[in-house]
């Protein structure tokens, strides 16, 4: 199938003008019929359910889930897809507008956006609906839950950080000095994470604290994970590491609502609680999904080790699977969806001016089987990310990213599986 689906609702709302907001010609604010529910979770693929091609004049720069699909960025807007049926629900674009900015709260159930000469709006990411107009935001600091700004001060070495009320611009606090580890020293932020209830700093102790160092640390070296309360910025947990044996840069990311972090001078991968700091599980091997009780474990790059694993909490591995020779066995979270009979990874088959972007099905514990999708084409892309896998409600989605190095300056096409 190769077409771009366009639900009855969306073609209704093109025509109603009580369904837009135009400003002087130049925004398209179309928002969903009702309240859309969000399709059930897929439990497992086997075909290409449908496409969605960008229209003329719209360059795509990424993909989102949201809570009844895919919200696709546009260059200069959004576009809610259902993700089932591929409908599309809801729109707001400003053609033509310069500076647009598009900023997520955590849960994904509300999006704030703005584009020059526009004030910003307050979007729900179910239905487009606005659930505050003429805001004062610029692009400038972090949406969280409960319409907070988040903003960050200052160079990464020397950050300070303040969050704000969104309609009022009323701050709410704001920190006097940069955080650092608990022996104190100079830091340098390097990751920051945003929960609904917590938002979560990786620093970099050291006496040398410049980039270079995060890769080549100094024995001194501590990684702190810092907690922080978004209404007040108390401190809610902290956990610390210390780096002697200069093993390399820390790491933390954000996944299902969870905090996994990579510290060095701790043995693996550990999953989080992000508000209390309670640690759930520290797995060997990479973690690339989360689910209630389990979670998805993929081939650690410098062990010997090839295979993924569906594993408990508790350390208990349910199933594994390791792809035949050949096929690219990728350790981050975008190469790899974890569903109850299979798992889906993303590939390349090369040799042609159009490269086949594939995503390989693999029963688990059924070793040397598999089922290829052909999911979409590229001309060119980098060998080591050929493309991305993103589960949302009703389907998950392939793509290839936009990858400047590469050549790939926008989205060309995102594929739903089913």
């Amino acid at each position: 199938m190769n077409k771009r689906r366009i639900s009855a609702t969306a073609l209704y709302l093109a025509l109603a003008t009580s369904a837009c907001t135009d400003t002087e010609g130049s925004v398209i604010h179309r928002v969903a019929d009702g309240s859309p529910t969000a399709p059930e979770a897929v439990a497992s693929v086997s075909e290409v359910g449908w496409e969605w091609s960008p229209g003329e004049g719209e360059r795509v720069s990424k993909v989102h889930a949201g809570p009844t699909g895919a919200v696709i960025e546009l260059t200069d807007g959004l576009v809610g897809l259902r993700g089932d049926t591929g409908d599309e629900l809801w729109r707001y674009r400003a053609p033509g507008a310069e500076g647009f900015s598009a900023s997520f709260a955590p849960s994904g159930e509300r999006v704030l956006v703005s584009a020059s000469n526009e004030p910003a709006l307050l979007l729900d990411t179910s239905t487009g609906e606005a659930a505050a107009r003429d805001l004062d935001w610029n692009g400038a600091g972090r949406l969280l839950d409960g319409e907070l700004l988040f903003h960050r001060e200052g160079e990464a070495t020397e950050a300070l950080h303040e969050v704000t009320d969104l309609e009022t611009g009323a701050s709410l606090w704001r920190q006097e000095e940069s955080l650092t580890c608990s022996e104190g020293g100079p830091s340098r932020t390097i990751t920051t994470l945003s929960f609904p209830e917590a938002v979560v700093l990786l620093l970099h102790c050291s006496e040398d604290t410049s980039e270079g160092a995060l890769r080549v640390p100094a024995p001194d070296t501590v990684n702190a994970l810092v907690a922080l309360d978004p209404k007040d910025g108390g401190e809610l947990w902290r956990r610390e590491a210390e780096d002697t044996e200069g093993r390399g840069l820390a790491g933390a990311k954000l996944l299902q609502g969870h905090l996994v972090a990579d510290l060095p001078g701790e043995e693996g991968w550990t999953i989080i609680d992000p508000i209390d700091g309670e640690v759930l599980t520290e797995s060997p091997k990479p973690v690339l999904e989360i689910g209630d009780d389990t979670y998805l474990a993929g081939p650690d790059p410098l062990a010997e080790d090839p295979s993924h694993e569906l594993r408990t909490f508790d350390g208990e591995v349910l199933s594994s699977v390791t792809l035949p020779d050949g096929r690219f066995s990728g350790d981050t979270p975008e190469t790899a969806v974890c569903l109850p009979d299979h798992l889906l990874t993303i590939d390349m088959e090369r040799g042609s001016d159009e490269d086949t972007i594939d995503v390989v099905v693999t029963p688990w514990d059924d070793e040397g089987a598999e089922d290829v999708i052909a999911a979409t084409t590229t001309a060119t892309t980098n060998n080591l990310d050929p493309g991305r896998l993103l589960s949302v409600p009703g389907a998950v989605i392939a793509y290839v990213p936009v990858q400047y190095g590469a050549g790939v300056d926008a989205i060309e096409r995102v594929v739903a599986l089913r």
